[in-house]
């Protein structure tokens, strides 16, 4: 029986991949955002390290830039010409403060021009030379520079350049004279170039691109891609980093269509804001890359774990497979009604199979029930070893622990004058063991069991002396008797055997029942025989030869009432004498010997004792009383061989009877006499006449006349024969005889007898 569809596989197939592909997926899933963190984490650390590595790069420059001008500042070159307004004649000292000037304006440090602006004597040195204040180029810037609220200060200068984008055009370095008086009276002004300042900056990379901001929020310097400058200033990621107030941070924002990433890092020094922005696509592209490389893994891993799956879930399901089937007779029905479950079918079927086991086991205790007669059949036969004897008993459940036992053999004393017949034995010896068993405590016996035409119960018990054990059992077979007696309505005797000790005597106590009652030969019936209170003293005694002699000379002589009462006396003799039951059925065999081969009568007349039925040795060997005995006597043998032997003795009238109507059947129609059959048959013609006589209560003649007369109604019915030429042919002298003594025999003329049967015929 094979299941449509196997849900359990199924779900164990289901189970299997969940197992192996939840941890693969949320592996993938985790390595995925993991390395996208991690990924994004080096990114934001690069940048960081990237910014922080230009900042101090640049930041280190400054620096050195400021620190050489703080030199220059404090030179005696820029002392000595701060206090004088310059003639003609202090040319000399402008000469020596622009050599100092331009002894720092290496071209590592990107230093453009250094201005030297007094503001109390309106003059400016610088590389142009020697200039009035008022005609200082920059002069429009000089009111910024005077207000500064540092002793130095970055500016940053930036002018517009085409499509509206910001030109970056130079950094500079304002420094107050003195450093941090309100109204400074000199400034000291270092013009650096874009160019060289900032051409060790990275430049931009998949880790981004940096942008440097003043501290007013400008740009100072970026690598970014053309156009889009604009549109990061009107960003408002790009106003939040302007205007946070944390040293460093990172932002996400957009930034048009697309997603970017700002680290930023703000400068003590100078308050400039380093920049690094990186395209969010960017830092993922490496993780999208790494995602589809996790993604192609876990489909191939999540292949190998379908196929691990299948092969794992058929190995699983395969003891279930094995258990479905073999909870499946192969001789079962397809049951359309049948759960398509496997456990829900194995368990309707183990539902099924527990049934069946209650069945089976409640028809196995019968059986064993039924086997418990069987061993006890076989104890008492003697069909079983000591160890078999304990083995069984155990098994079946019965107690070992005693101190006396006996065989009870009860058999049923007669059936006549009750209602049963004799073929009821059988069944009433079963309901006599029934009520054994519902007398009897199961504790005090083994199973009662019927061996052949006895009932036959082993009792047992403790009592202290074999007295008391034999008193209980004449007590309860007293009962059983009773009960028998109003139940069945029959009478029942009980012999039992000498009390043993251990199961394996049971055979010879058997027979000690069976011997016990044997001897109710010579007592009423109901009687309860101990087998050591019936069984005589062996003596020798002699058997009554001269009785027997008399019986069988009556039976020879046919005198049924001779041999009635000598039987009987026969019979008296023997239940008077102290005989063992051996020597009884010694004396009863002998008998029935002598009277089966009584050597003056023929073997005819022992024909009807012969009836392929119970030999009669063995009829006789059931025969439980005196009056049973002498009933079967006289019955089964002595009237059968009287009856027999009178019917032998008339055998030879009946032969020649038979040979003296054959001849009158075949020659009815010649002249027949007596003498003439006794000639032919050589026996005289009075022991014909006799022999006729007794056989037929006849006489030839009368029976010559009847014969010829059957053959002339044939002939009156089935010919055309003329009554002249019947008569003629039967041997009448003339048709008139034959016509008188027709009429005579059937009351009408042979005429009369042809029409009316005619008649009766054409009627039809």
């Amino acid at each position: 029986m094979k299941l449509s569809l196997s849900r359990y596989q199924i779900k164990l197939f289901t189970l299997c991949l969940l197992f192996g592909a939840i941890p693969v997926i949320v592996l993938g899933i985790f390595s995925y955002l993991k390395s996208s963190s991690i990924i994004e984490s080096k990114v934001l650390q690069g940048n960081d390290q990237l910014l922080l590595q230009t900042q101090t790069q640049l930041e280190n420059t400054l620096k050195i830039i400021d620190f050489s001008i703080f030199q220059v500042a404090s030179s005696q070159a820029v002392s000595d010409v701060l206090q004088i307004p310059i003639q003609a004649k202090d040319f000399p000292l402008v000469d020596k403060l622009l050599e100092t000037l331009q002894r720092i304006q290496i071209y590592e440090l990107g230093i453009r021009d250094i201005q030297l602006i007094n503001l109390d004597y309106q003059w400016v040195i610088s590389n142009k030379g020697y200039v009035k204040l008022d005609e200082f180029s920059d002069a429009s810037r000089l009111s910024s520079y005077t207000l500064l609220d540092k002793p130095f200060k970055w500016i940053s200068q930036v002018s517009d350049g085409q499509n509206g984008e910001s030109k970056h055009s130079s950094i500079t370095l304002v420094k107050r004279f003195p450093s941090y008086s309100v109204n400074p009276s000199a400034l000291l002004v270092t013009q650096m170039s874009n160019q060289e300042l900032f051409r060790l900056l990275p430049k931009s990379s998949e880790l981004g691109s940096l942008v440097i901001l003043d501290e007013n929020g400008e740009i100072i310097t970026d690598d970014l891609k053309s156009g889009f400058d604009l549109a990061l200033r009107n960003s408002p990621l790009f106003g939040d980093v302007k205007q946070t107030p944390e040293a460093s941070g990172y932002r996400i924002g957009r930034i048009g269509p697309e997603e970017y990433g700002f680290t930023f890092r703000k400068s003590s020094y100078n308050g400039w804001t380093y920049l690094s922005i990186v395209s969010i696509d960017s830092i993922t592209r490496e993780s999208k890359s790494i995602g589809w490389a996790t993604i192609w893994a876990s489909v191939i891993i999540i292949v190998l774990i379908i196929l691990l799956s299948m092969q794992g879930a058929n190995k699983l399901y395969s003891p279930l497979r094995t258990l479905y089937q073999r909870t499946a007779g192969s001789d079962d029905a397809p049951d359309p009604q049948e759960p398509q479950d496997e456990f829900q079918a194995i368990e309707r079927r183990m539902e099924k199979m527990s049934q069946n086991y209650i069945h089976m086991t409640s028809h196995v205790q019968r059986l064993r029930q039924q086997l418990k007669p069987f061993m006890i059949f076989k104890l008492v036969q003697g069909e079983l070893t000591h160890k078999e004897i304990e083995e069984q008993l155990q098994l079946f459940g019965f107690s070992r622990k005693f101190r006396w036992l006996a065989v009870v053999a009860i058999q049923i004393d007669t059936l006549e004058q009750t209602r049963y017949l004799e073929s009821d034995r059988d069944l009433l010896l079963f309901a006599i063991s029934n009520i054994v068993e519902d007398t009897v405590l199961p504790e005090h016996r083994l199973s009662p069991v019927v061996i052949e035409q006895s009932q036959v119960t082993v009792f047992s018990g403790n009592h202290e002396s074999v007295e008391d054990f034999k008193a209980f059992m004449y007590d309860t077979i007293k009962q059983v008797q009773e009960n028998v007696l109003a139940f069945l309505g029959l009478p029942v005797s009980a012999g039992i055997s000498r009390p043993y000790s251990t199961y394996d005597c049971t055979p010879k106590a058997y027979a000690e029942g069976l011997d016990a009652l044997k001897y109710r030969i010579t007592k009423d019936t109901e009687t309860i025989l101990f087998i050591e209170n019936e069984e005589p003293e062996t003596q020798m005694v002699y058997f009554p030869e001269h009785l027997e002699k008399q019986l069988v000379e009556a039976v020879k002589f046919s005198d049924e009432r001779r041999a009635a009462a000598l039987l009987k006396e026969f019979l008296q003799i023997l239940s008077n004498r102290e005989l063992t039951h051996n020597q009884m059925q010694n004396w009863l065999m002998k008998l029935l010997l002598d009277l089966l081969y009584i050597p003056e009568l023929p073997d005819t007349a022992f024909s009807s004792l012969d009836t392929n039925a119970i030999p009669l040795y063995v009829q006789l060997k059931r025969l439980n009383t005196v009056q049973e005995i002498e009933q079967w006597f006289t019955q089964q043998i002595i009237e059968p061989i009287i009856r027999s032997g009178e019917q032998s003795n008339e055998a030879p009238y009946n032969k020649i009877s038979n040979e003296v109507i054959r001849i009158i059947q075949s020659e009815y129609d010649r002249e027949l006499t007596l003498e003439e059959c006794a000639s032919r048959l050589n026996y005289h013609s009075s022991y014909i006449r006799r022999a006729l006589k007794k056989s037929l209560d006849i006489n030839f003649t009368d029976y010559l006349l009847t014969y010829r007369m059957e053959i002339a109604k044939k002939w009156l019915v089935e010919t055309e024969m003329k009554i002249s030429d019947m008569a003629q042919k039967l041997q009448y002298n003339n048709p008139q005889n034959f016509i008188r003594y027709f009429k005579k025999s059937t009351g009408i003329t042979p005429g009369q007898y042809r029409e009316m049967w005619f008649n009766n015929k054409g009627g039809e």
